[in-house]
């Protein structure tokens, strides 16, 4: 069963060993900074102030840029979860 928040379900987040991996090398301040942006994203995933693109090529996959990194993930509406998929830099990302 899915939270009721405020009137509305919130999506369940998942996150990929790649980029719990990823996470865990990182510094605790960027850290906070991705959660926090996730539970924005989970909140509502379709009206936000993060930069937030669709990726072409693919359905419901978008990318959010924090910093100098990149955050893959896809959103299964029917489900309502929103799973990250990878995480790195830039020009690691997208390969």
């Amino acid at each position: 069963m899915k939270k009721k928040q405020k009137g509305y379900l919130v999506y369940e987040l998942k996150f990929h060993k790649q980029v719990v991996k990823f996470l865990q090398n990182q510094p605790l301040n960027f850290r906070k900074k991705v959660i926090e942006s996730f539970n924005i994203i989970k909140q509502n995933p379709f009206e936000n102030n993060l930069d937030i693109k669709e990726l072409k090529g693919y359905t419901n996959h978008y990318r959010l840029r924090l910093s100098k990194y990149r955050f893959i993930y896809k959103i299964e509406n029917n489900i309502l979860l929103i799973e990250v998929i990878k995480a790195g830099s830039r020009g690691d990302i997208y390969k």
